[in-house]
């Protein structure tokens, strides 16, 4: 099977925008190397595999899945964005400080 990951690309980035997710930190098939920043949800394409994982604090690698199937991977990016959000809202609600700066921990 053909990838296009571009394609795919577009498609994540527009399911991201009607979440209203743009503001969180995230990398979609930059290469793993590339544009890394502390508290980002990534998903790149390794091979036959898609991997999907957040980084922590000095951009380290947590948790990471592997998928073949492009949509489960989809499927489990979107779902940490939401736990990100929901793990942060809970933090400033707390009074704890949150990952990073981000308007929707005030929503």
């Amino acid at each position: 099977m053909s990838y296009d990951l571009m394609e795919y690309k577009k498609i994540l980035e527009e399911d991201i925008y009607l979440l209203g997710y743009q503001e969180l930190r995230y990398a979609i098939f930059e290469g793993e190397k590339n544009n890394r920043q502390e508290y980002q949800v990534r998903i790149e394409k390794n091979e036959a595999k898609f991997e999907v994982y957040m980084t922590a604090d000095r951009a380290s690698v947590m948790g990471k899945y592997e998928f073949e199937d492009i949509f489960q991977a989809f499927n489990q990016f979107l779902n940490i964005m939401q736990l990100t959000v929901l793990s942060n809202r809970r933090r400033v609600k707390d009074g704890e400080p949150p990952e990073y700066p981000c308007p929707l921990w005030e929503k």
